[in-house]
């Protein structure tokens, strides 16, 4: 039998070859996001990770992950073979081999430290702290019998920040000496307490009844910037670290945002689901550019500083995201801790298939302190005079005058206490012109960097 191509047959073998080859091309075309940079899970499978921090150890060429598992205490992963480990000699257990509730803060200021708030109850609150790659020091316990909600460092403040139900406290010696500040302000408890990236005088509180108050003195005293209208717990405050006074705020389902410096804040949640926002964070690289967490609903991404939201949960799906960090070595991995484990997903295909403006992050630039001297011992001005040393216990004090104006002071006491005083001025011929101005005593006043 002699086949024979004719027209329609040739339509229809060019139909099928389309049609098989289809896929192909579809898949050559996807963008990167899709294709090869979507979630994948990097360990501790099945287990509520509560947080993580990104951290970078000088020395180091690849950054460290740290992990806070309910009721499992904080895990490392290792950078080499890439697995974790619990990191938690030192520790307390409970009864069934659990650690309490952990809350944790981490600098890499100048050298790689972990500070964690340990306890649930009043009877075992305690602080440690560890330096990288040692063991935990107890170097607190107590704090008033007043369980910790919220802790926090940073890392260009030396100093580090514990703020319980009632007060907050401050050690400027990596936690070996406390001192209490104010009492903390509002009704509500405090759940989240962050250090601005650019100013590390500045504080920013949230409660448990929807609060903002920021502190410029490192927590001395408070001011609210914010009261949401119905009493809804904060998750997380994000500062901006390139633009200072744009800060984002994770309450209820909602995020709000402030671009005056927390004097006005507007609501901006277009495109989020229907999830509690409990983690945020700030890309330093990308003006706008900031994410949230949400749970059950993993991860959102905005690109106008919050005005709308899109979905970035490619290859991770409707899971709750409790907490994000940044990889500070590559400034291209998201990590994302979840209610399964560790997550992370690369923003390489972002910044550059999207042809949008890259930036430096910021890098604050030491302020120098200035030490108080002590002032003069009468607040009252006083003059400089030139004395002449005589028989007699007269004296001539010469005040500095301007070129054209000469006056001569003079003073000539008895050494009797009750007699009086004699004052004789004279002043020669001239213009009229002002008195002669006194020289005052400076008084160095110690200042703080602006806000």
């Amino acid at each position: 039998m002699q086949f024979r191509l004719t027209r329609p047959r040739m339509v229809q073998i060019a139909i099928a070859s389309v049609a098989f080859l289809a896929p192909l091309l579809l898949a050559l075309a996807v963008p990167r996001a899709a294709a090869g940079d979507a979630w994948h899970a990097i360990g501790m499978d099945g287990n509520d990770v509560m947080a993580v921090y990104a951290l970078h150890n000088r020395g180091d060429q690849e950054a460290h992950y740290f992990a806070v598992g309910r009721g499992l205490g904080v895990w490392e992963r290792e950078t080499d073979s890439k697995q974790w480990h619990g990191l938690n000699e030192g520790l307390p257990k409970g009864a069934w081999g659990q650690i309490p509730t952990v809350l944790l803060a981490a600098s890499d200021r100048d050298r790689l430290r972990l500070y964690l708030g340990l306890g649930d109850s009043a009877d075992s609150v305690a602080f440690y702290r560890l330096d990288y790659p040692g063991s935990w020091l107890l170097v607190r316990s107590g704090f008033e019998r007043e369980v910790i909600r919220a802790v926090a460092c940073g890392p260009y403040s030396p100093a580090v920040y514990v703020a319980t139900a009632k007060r907050l406290y401050r050690s400027v010696d990596r936690g070996l000496t406390w001192a209490a500040l104010s009492a903390v302000p509002g009704i509500g408890a405090p759940t989240v307490l962050e250090i601005h990236p650019r100013n590390p005088n500045e504080l920013w509180l949230g409660t448990s009844i929807g609060e903002v108050y920021v502190s410029g003195d490192q927590g001395e005293t408070w001011s609210r910037a914010y009261r949401l209208p119905l009493e809804r717990w904060v998750h997380a405050i994000a500062l901006d670290p390139v633009e200072p006074n744009v800060a984002y705020m994770a309450a209820g389902a909602s995020v709000y945002v402030t671009e005056d410096g927390g004097k006005s804040w507007r609501p901006r949640s277009v495109g989020l689901g229907s999830g509690f926002t409990m983690a945020l964070l700030v890309d330093p690289a990308v003006r706008g550019s900031v994410f949230v967490g949400s749970n059950p609903d993993g991860v959102y991404h905005s690109a106008d500083y919050g005005q709308t939201w899109e979905p970035f949960k490619g290859g991770m799906g409707r899971l709750g995201v409790n907490s994000l960090a940044l990889d500070p070595v590559d400034n291209e991995t998201l990590v994302a801790g979840t209610d399964d484990g560790v997550w992370e997903r690369s923003l390489a295909w972002m910044r550059s298939g999207a042809g949008v403006e890259t930036l430096l992050p910021f890098t604050p630039t030491p302020t120098p302190s200035v030490t108080p001297q002590p002032a003069a011992a009468s607040a009252t001005p006083t003059r400089t005079p030139t004395r002449t040393p005589t028989a007699t216990a007269t004296g001539t004090v010469t005040p500095t005058q301007t070129p054209t104006q000469t006056a001569a002071l003079t003073r000539a006491a008895t050494p009797s206490p009750s007699a009086a005083a004699t004052k004789t001025t004279t002043i020669t011929a001239g213009p009229t012109l002002p008195p002669p101005t006194s020289t005052k005593v400076p008084t160095i006043t110690p200042t703080r960097p602006p806000r």
